[in-house]
């Protein structure tokens, strides 16, 4: 008798669960946190991506930017920026665990993703980062100006899917240095979030607070999430919509969230000499 009672118990507490669950799929991610919070469950303070807008990522420009898959455990997000060419942050390929940067044959570029689909798929033969960059050091200001990579795929992707330019007055000094114009301080960041990993979305009319080191270093007011790293910040003119940077990093100054990143200036000269190098 106690176990029949105990499995009629158990039965009604895992239908009780499966129909909230079940009720629970059905709620939009602005209801499932708007619920979590009423529960005592998630933190007020908790920065998430349910409030950026998803874009098709099958459709131009948006499928030149993809997933950095690295082993099939963690992801970056991305962009084409030539027809073998992918622009990313230098962390996502550092693997802490072993203490050193990952070998090519891991990382896959997977462009136009979007919910198991995709436009186009390469592995990475090869890529650069800054000889300065130091994993080891995580977010550290040290090394904020550094983390960017540029990947060569093994696939000329952006032959077919296009691939985003960078502003067309980027000039490079006698001393190697590249310099730009900033016309405008309004960027859109994109990328795949952790927590909306298999979509692409957009936060657009957030704003360039500072620039540091020499421009190399971006603050921002959007917010950037795991996931997000490498994803592009970009500006959009009367051509069409370039890339002035990648997002890096977050972090909270006076209880606000800001995010770092590195403008094009900081690797700029090594993407002209690949890209030449490849023609």
């Amino acid at each position: 008798m106690k176990i029949k009672a105990f499995l009629c118990a158990l039965l009604l507490v895992s239908t009780s669960f499966a129909a909230y669950a079940q009720d629970d799929a059905t709620l939009s991610a602005q209801e499932r946190l708007k619920r979590m919070r009423e529960a005592g469950t998630l933190p007020d303070n908790v920065v998430t991506s349910f409030g950026r807008p998803t874009v098709d990522s099958r459709e131009a420009p948006w499928r030149s930017i993809g997933r950095v898959n690295i082993g099939g455990r963690a992801h970056c997000t991305g962009s084409l920026v030539g027809e073998r060419l992918v622009l990313t942050a230098a962390h996502c390929l550092y693997s802490k665990a072993q203490g050193h940067m990952v070998v090519p044959s891991i990382v896959h570029f997977v462009a136009g993703y979007h919910s198991g689909g995709y436009a186009g798929h390469s592995k990475v033969a090869s890529y650069k980062v800054s000889p300065d960059f130091d994993g080891t050091l995580g977010a550290s200001h040290k090394t904020l100006a550094y983390d960017w990579a540029l990947l060569t795929l093994e696939e000329a992707l952006g032959k077919e899917l296009g691939h985003l330019p960078f502003p067309n007055d980027l000039t490079v000094d006698e001393n190697g240095n590249a310099h730009t114009t900033l016309y405008s301080p309004i960027i859109t960041v994109a990328g795949y979030p952790g927590d909306r990993a298999h979509l692409l979305s957009l936060e657009g009319n957030c704003k360039i607070q500072a620039l540091a080191q020499k421009g190399h270093v971006i603050m921002t007011d959007c917010v950037s999430i795991k996931g997000d790293s490498g994803g592009p910040m970009l500006q959009k003119t009367e051509a069409g919509w370039h890339i002035f940077g990648i997002q890096t990093a977050n972090s909270r100054i006076n209880n606000r969230v800001v995010s770092m990143g590195v403008s094009v200036l900081a690797f700029w000269p090594t993407y002209r000499d690949l890209l030449q190098s490849q023609q």
